[in-house]
């Protein structure tokens, strides 16, 4: 997949669907297709059917060397092809038929997405651009949260777009302790808090580097930090703290204590500007024993365990383990119910792929320049951070039955392949001193 200048790079495809995924609200819907019928997942199918027909009919090698994110991402979809098959081979009540050929469907889309990014960047100067798009997104939505919480509107509830069905109609903000939770563009303030803290670590970055809109990131970045405050969710906290601790591992003491300092200030400035709210968010971990979600969390093992035992190795059907019968709130959990064991390690190789592929970027970045602080290596290692993020998220929250979460998460793993693929090639990222761009450009010009 090649990029043209001023044409429809992967870039700008993958902008689109970074787009439709953010900015539309997630419940809207074509409503003959269900939870499928998303325009970020029917581009995503698109995507897929355009990815697969180029890898057919390609005859020359795109990549270099074996790519351990495409070949996790095609094992994956092939397990959840067995498991589609297995389930619509056995009796099947009929609400679960159609969740489970949307899951397929869902699946594809998001897959295809991140087929896209591991094969169709050809650049990394293009590669930073869709990172820095996402992080542009995912600070927009911040601001909406911001303004949800301080207005009390949900706002997005008057969003009508033909051929969608609306799905707003009786959608209202939602509150704990007394206080407004902002939900953004998602379904709830868990997603939105947890989709957030994914993507903290990229814009704490792009906030970082030396850019003409760095002043902009770093509003938005406070932005971000605020609605995560504000959506009063452990596992959006949890998430957060996880991306940022992973980030901080490659940081200099100096880094750490401005970092430090940032959040102290933000924190305590929230502190005196919404009272009682950091009281909450200490109550949510002190009285975790007594909350009524963490006893369903603990209480959902044994339950688990009658479902996975009746079919352990293939489950019984991707998205067919319906609210009806559990709110499972992990996703690793709900995976084994509804994929067996052979789905569960489709995943988690998918997941070391990726963090590994953003690892092997980055050793690669620094190695290059000579500067472990490089502005390449800095973007390899917010993507480690972000996938790291999305992994701990997924212990905590179904993830898989949100849109906007599953389709961000994978699309981050997509990135930290490419990121593997480019930096193997004769490439220079950004941070490359001008010895080093020569050198790639004649070793380009063979």
């Amino acid at each position: 997949m090649t990029e043209r200048r001023g044409g429809l790079d992967a870039t700008a495809i993958l902008t689109a669907y970074l787009a439709l995924l953010w900015f539309i609200p997630s419940p809207m819907v074509v409503q003959a297709l269900g939870s499928a019928g998303s325009p970020a997942n029917m581009l995503g199918v698109v995507i897929f059917m355009g990815w697969a027909w180029f890898t057919v009919r390609r005859n020359e090698p795109t990549s270099v060397g074996f790519q351990p994110v495409r070949a996790a991402l095609l094992g994956l979809l092939v397990v959840m092809l067995i498991v589609y098959a297995h389930a619509m081979a056995g009796p099947l009540p009929g609400d679960e038929i159609s969740v489970a050929d949307s899951g397929l469907l869902r699946l594809i889309g998001m897959a295809g997405v991140a087929l896209m990014a591991v094969d169709g960047i050809t650049t990394f100067d293009r590669h930073v651009v869709l990172l820095r798009r996402l992080a542009f997104a995912a600070g927009v939505v911040a601001l909406l949260g911001l303004l949800q919480y301080a207005t009390s509107e949900l706002y997005i509830d008057r969003i009508r777009i033909p051929g969608l069905v609306a799905g707003t109609s009786d959608w209202t903000l939602g509150s704990r302790s007394g206080f407004t939770r902002p939900s953004g563009t998602s379904t709830s303030p868990i997603e939105y808090g947890v989709v957030l803290g994914m993507t903290l670590p990229i814009l704490i970055v792009c906030a970082s580097v030396r850019s003409r809109y760095r002043w902009l990131y770093r509003a938005m970045l406070v932005a971000m930090m605020a609605s995560i405050y504000f959506s009063l969710s452990r596992s959006a906290y949890l998430c957060a703290i996880a991306g940022v601790a992973v980030l901080a591992l490659k940081w200099d003491n100096r880094r750490r204590l401005t970092a430090l300092a940032f959040v102290v200030t933000v924190t305590a400035v929230m502190y005196v500007s919404v009272p009682g709210l950091l009281g909450s968010i200490q109550g949510l971990f002190s009285n975790a024993g007594e909350d009524p979600s963490i006893a369903s969390r603990t209480g959902s093992y044994d339950i688990a365990g009658q479902f996975i035992s009746s079919s352990p190795i293939i489950g019984r059907g991707f998205g067919t383990f319906l609210p009806k019968y559990w709110i499972l709130d992990n996703a690793y959990l709900g995976l084994m119910i509804e994929a067996g064991a052979v789905g569960l390690l489709a995943l988690l190789t998918l997941i070391v792929s990726g963090l590994v592929s953003a690892r092997q970027a980055r050793v690669t970045l620094e190695k290059r320049t000579d500067d472990p602080a490089a502005e390449g290596a800095l973007y390899a290692h917010a993507l480690l951070a972000s996938v790291a993020a999305g992994a701990c998220g997924l212990a905590f929250f179904d993830a898989f039955a949100f849109p906007q979460t599953a389709g961000c998460f994978l699309l981050l793993i997509g990135l930290a392949g490419a990121s593997r693929r480019l930096t193997r090639g004769t490439d220079t990222p950004p941070g490359a001193s001008d010895d080093q761009k020569s050198v790639a450009t004649a070793a380009s010009r063979g």
